[in-house]
């Protein structure tokens, strides 16, 4: 996938996390691994791989809202590893880094 490419899925997704903040599906705690990354769609300059976490742990987070949303199995969700915060991560401010509602 071509770096553009990427960066319009990167857009298309976090607009589906600002629609599942909106629904209740997501809460801002679910994004804090993506938001860590501090790689937005925006982020033109940023490298493709870059772009790519981003996309891999944002598609990751979201697939675990929907499942735990529609009553699956969450850890049946591959890739969860990308979202493995360290314990002394203070979540209080995950709120500025969300995608805008």
């Amino acid at each position: 996938m071509k770096k553009n490419e990427l960066i319009h899925l990167h857009t298309l997704l976090v607009e589906i996390a600002s629609d599942y903040i909106e629904r209740g599906v997501a809460t801002p705690e679910d994004l804090v691994a993506y938001n860590r990354l501090e790689i937005g769609p925006m982020a033109l300059r940023a490298c493709r791989a870059d772009h790519e976490i981003a996309v891999r742990t944002l598609t990751t987070a979201l697939a675990v809202c929907a499942a735990r949303d529609l009553g699956y199995d969450t850890t049946m969700v591959p890739g969860q590893h990308l979202l493995a915060v360290p314990p002394d991560h203070d979540v209080s401010n995950t709120q500025e880094n969300l995608p805008p509602s």
